[in-house]
């Protein structure tokens, strides 16, 4: 069987891969920004040493389109005021503005696979978990910037729901995802 011409893949990430990001941005919005300081700067090596898993995704000729994260946490859940749990959180994903929509063939757009990628961490975490089973992490989080409308309406489609109510960082809209059994 061959690849598909638009597969990424998944190179686990680490503090040299950063050289090969020059260039990288995933857009001029003020979240946008966030997102591509968050890779190219410390908070990457600062979440890596909490033990968050970090991609970068690359297609078959090394362009890097994207990068994703998954680790846990622990939360009040359901938030705002629930009982302290883990949860398996996304802490950032971005794609690479010069790849956004691409490409067009919906069944193969980057940000898709880059999420599925994501979404599969996050079932084996939770299938694996040898942790407290009462503090078994059930679900998958993330935050989006609440101006963000693009985004919000990509993870509703990837079966994300937004928690009513419920802003973290001042400007963030938490959004789950269940993975549990």
């Amino acid at each position: 069987m061959t690849d598909h011409p638009h597969q990424l893949y998944a190179i686990e990430f680490t503090e040299g891969d950063q050289a090969r990001l020059v260039g990288f941005s995933c857009g001029d919005e003020p979240w946008s920004k966030h997102v591509t300081e968050w890779i190219l700067g410390s908070d990457v090596h600062e979440s890596m040493k909490r033990g968050t898993r970090v991609w970068l995704f690359e297609t078959a000729r090394s362009e890097v389109v994207g990068f994703g994260s998954v680790g846990t946490s622990v939360w009040q859940w359901p938030p705002p005021k629930g009982a302290r749990t883990t949860i398996v959180l996304i802490p950032m994903l971005g794609v690479d503005a010069r790849f956004r929509g691409q490409p067009p063939d919906l069944e193969w757009r980057y940000s898709r696979q880059l999420m599925s990628h994501l979404i599969a961490e996050g079932q084996r975490m939770d299938r694996e978990w040898s942790g407290d089973a009462e503090k078994k992490p059930n679900w998958l989080v993330l935050m989006v910037h609440q101006d963000n409308a693009r985004a919000i309406r990509f993870y509703e489609q990837c079966g994300f729901e937004v928690i009513p109510d419920v802003i973290r960082r001042n400007d963030h809209r938490v959004m789950k995802l269940w993975i549990g059994d």
